[in-house]
């Protein structure tokens, strides 16, 4: 069965852009202008992805993230010009899964929407069956992590994680600090002639 995917932008030619990668892409698009409707969409059909714009009209990307958590889990990409970890940081605590970048790169966009697609499919790992996590963090994009650090041959730093992810880097970047905290994974410091000193994760055996 074809996966279902909901986006919701204010930008038509966004719209545009997303129903033409949909073409190429093995999925169903629906594409709404509106955050009220898009909640209400999901009420009454379900998705497998919602892409969601961060500044829109009546209802912003922030508010529209909190109000589908209220109800669902799907996993939620956001879409935004604005790539500080702040604004990371709000859409996370809202329940935001995961970011991508406007202007739109159509590759980096498909590669994105196909992590989640395959990772909303997945199964929880036996290990972490009833931990919690904080607030926007999800079971399966942690293990995704997790994996890919096991197999690294080498201490990894956030950059890299994300590219070989799939994930944002706001998105490893936030991760990595839970991981860090709860010693899951340990790090390696790489001091340089100036500024603060590069860090580098590895899992712990």
């Amino acid at each position: 069965m074809m996966r279902r995917v909901l986006a919701v932008d204010d930008d038509h030619d966004v719209l545009y852009t997303l129903r033409a990668i949909s073409e190429v892409g093995d999925f169903d698009l629906v594409t709404l202008d509106s955050g009220t409707e898009g909640l209400e969409m999901l009420k009454r059909e379900p998705f497998d992805l919602v892409i969601v714009d961060y500044y829109m009209p009546e209802m912003n990307g922030i508010e529209l993230v909190e109000g589908i958590r209220e109800f669902s889990e799907v996993p939620i990409l956001v879409l935004t010009v604005d790539e500080s970890l702040d604004i990371a940081h709000q859409f996370m605590e809202a329940g935001a899964t995961d970011f991508a970048t406007k202007p739109i790169r159509v590759a980096d966009l498909i590669s994105r929407i196909n992590v989640h697609l395959s990772l909303s499919s997945s199964k929880v790992p036996a290990w972490m069956e009833g931990q919690e996590l904080p607030k926007g963090m999800s079971v399966v994009t942690l293990q995704l992590i997790v994996d890919y650090l096991e197999r690294a041959q080498e201490p990894e730093d956030i950059d890299s994680i994300s590219e070989g992810t799939g994930l944002a880097y706001q998105t490893v970047h936030r991760y990595m600090s839970y991981l860090e905290t709860e010693g899951i994974v340990e790090v390696d410091l790489v001091y340089g002639k100036v500024g603060r000193p590069l860090k580098r994760y590895f899992k712990n055996s």
